[in-house]
């Protein structure tokens, strides 16, 4: 197929999308799947069955089996720990997370200390850090998923749900079927959830005004829902049009046109925030992998950073605005590191379009991995414009000090497998988290059925890139790049937040045996804080231990007693003695 500029690319993959998308990270999708792992047995039917081998998806299986439950993990790809082997090696916790970090989260991170620190990588005391690199946490839960004898399943597409009623009795994949008593959805995408037919919502929920006078209302009532006001990137004014000026002319890349529609404060629409990958790069010339020229390279696909680059002011720094790694682990050479490469609020590496990240929670298989190979050709794109446009100036020189680690994804081609999917459906469950709950402002009830503790404030990336009439330096109002939809919201004293049981469960009616605790039940903004890695993995030790006495006492999931439940994630570290 001929290279196309990548706004059209995405629209333009054929039959063969699969087979190209895998390619470029390294491996074929006509290479027949490995073998079935599955502990001591070959087994199609367990206690419990996990589908998706993410970190919360590892300890949900890894407690239930320490609980006595025979489990298989069912994993669409060959390898396992999610974004946290994926990339994300800057653990986001949070000032105040490591108060309530417990269970098999600090069982996890003091595996990986140790094997951070027999090679004297930690950057500061190693005790006290949450940062790593992917291999080694790929390594651990590797070992954390066989010392627990769960049964592992890789390479196996969800495909079908079966159920009796409220019960779920199996799931079908490109592997066949598997039959369990209890199951748990531990994807980003929640799509065991979607095909059970559980209750979801996707994109930012309207905000409700109530009275003052109304509890009812104001407990339902968030301040920071919907739509937010638009942000000029670095507060720079940008021409969105390919002739400066022109709007007959059209957008530049991945620029909407103005919007017909009056921006409305809180208004809801179905937008999900900027989707990424993160990326494992290093400034050691003796692990470096540079970057080069993607083959169907097109400049025009980053007019709109190129455009702020030049506008900005001498005392902007748009270097390390656009591309600002942080250091995660000490090279052997120590003059170096390891870096976690993320996507920043303002033009980066993000990327959010129609046909993109909104289109990728409700797209079929093959439709995902064609949005993936468009995020990967993107962010290999900018990198290569960042270290050879000259209009980028210093950044030039600053990315051309990197590359990627050799010594990571080794069989990915360098690149991480996973994709960072930030926010997909949410579940409609018995109860729903909102950001009253996280800022625990008095809104709501206190809540009683705690699993866990969530230690990151709200936040989310842009949802969005268009044209649209803002004030410029001079008082002038004319059309500008845009960036729509990000909102940082801290949590006062970043005190932790706790997380309700019934958040992860469906309602009775819908599905009698599933628990959720990635896509659990919660609004959009106050999804964007309780989303980190860590507060995901201690709902899924939570998630296991209720699936354990769900079996145990032959109940729904939501019958299941929280005094017990509560007593046994005492015994996990999970929650703090009463």
């Amino acid at each position: 197929m001929p290279a196309l500029p990548l706004r059209r690319y995405v629209h333009a993959l054929g039959a063969s999308a699969l087979l190209v998308a895998c390619a470029a990270c390294g491996v074929s999708s006509d290479e027949p799947p490995g073998p079935v792992e599955r502990g001591e047995t070959d087994r199609t039917s367990a206690d419990l069955i996990v589908f998706g081998a993410t970190p919360a998806g590892i300890t949900a299986a890894v407690a239930a089996a320490r609980a006595g439950l025979a489990v298989v993990i069912v994993e669409p790809t060959r390898w396992v720990g999610g974004m946290m082997s994926g990339g994300l090696a800057k653990t986001d916790t949070g000032r105040r997370g490591p108060e309530v970090f417990g269970g098999l989260v600090e069982e996890f991170f003091g595996r990986v200390r140790q094997l951070e620190n027999a090679r004297g990588a930690c950057i500061g005391p190693c005790e006290t850090t949450y940062d790593f690199e992917p291999h080694v946490a790929e390594q651990v839960f590797e070992e954390l998923i066989r010392e627990a004898g769960v049964a592992l399943e890789r390479s196996a597409q969800l495909v079908s749900v079966d159920k009796d009623g409220a019960t779920i009795e199996s799931i079908t994949t490109s592997r066949g079927a598997v039959r369990g008593k209890v199951f748990i959805d531990a994807s980003y995408e929640g799509d065991l959830m979607a095909l059970a037919g559980v209750s979801y919502a996707v994109g930012r929920e309207p905000r409700v005004h109530a009275d003052t006078d109304d509890p009812a209302g104001l407990a339902l009532q968030e301040d920071h829902a919907g739509k937010q006001p638009y942000r000029l990137p670095l507060g720079i004014h940008v021409d969105p049009y390919r002739v400066p000026g022109d709007a007959s002319s059209g957008t530049i890349a991945f620029v909407d046109p103005p919007s017909q529609a009056p921006l409305i404060l809180g208004e809801g629409d179905d937008r999900v925030m900027a989707y990424v990958y993160r990326l494992c790069i290093t400034d050691d010339p003796a692990n470096r992998v540079p970057f080069t020229r993607p083959e169907d390279y097109d400049a025009a696909d980053y007019e709109m950073h190129a455009r702020l680059a030049v506008a900005a002011p001498p005392d902007v720094d748009v270097a390390r605005s656009m591309f600002n790694p942080s250091p995660t682990t000490r090279s052997q050479d120590t003059r170096y590191s390891k870096y976690d490469l993320n996507g920043t609020f303002t033009l980066s590496t993000d990327l959010t379009a129609e046909g993109l990240n909104h289109a990728y929670v409700e797209a079929s298989p093959a439709r995902r991995a064609e949005i993936e190979l468009a995020y990967r050709r993107y962010i290999r794109g900018l990198l290569w414009a960042w270290q050879t446009d000259p209009r980028f100036g210093a950044l030039n020189a600053r990315v051309a000090e990197f590359g990627f680690c050799a010594d990571e994804f080794v069989d990915r081609g360098n690149w991480p497998q996973q994709f960072y999917v930030r926010v997909g459906r949410r579940m409609a469950g018995e109860y729903v988290m909102n950001e009253n709950d996280v800022l625990q402002n008095g809104r709501r009830e206190p809540i009683a059925d705690v699993v866990a503790f969530g230690s990151y404030s709200m936040g989310t990336h842009a949802h969005q890139y268009l044209a649209a009439p803002m004030e410029a330096a001079n008082g002038d109002r004319r059309d500008a790049i845009a960036i729509a939809g990000v909102v940082i919201v801290p949590v006062p004293d970043a005190a932790p937040y706790p997380i309700a049981y019934r958040s992860l469960i469906p309602r009775a009616a819908e599905a009698r045996n599933l628990l959720n605790p990635v896509t659990l039940s919660a609004t959009n903004i106050a999804y964007s804080g309780i989303r980190m890695e860590p507060t995901l993995m201690m709902l899924g030790e939570a998630a296991g231990t209720a699936a354990a006495l769900s079996i145990e006492s032959n109940a729904g999931v939501q019958e299941v007693g929280y005094a017990e439940l509560r007593q046994r994630l005492v015994a996990q570290g999970l929650l703090p003695s009463p």
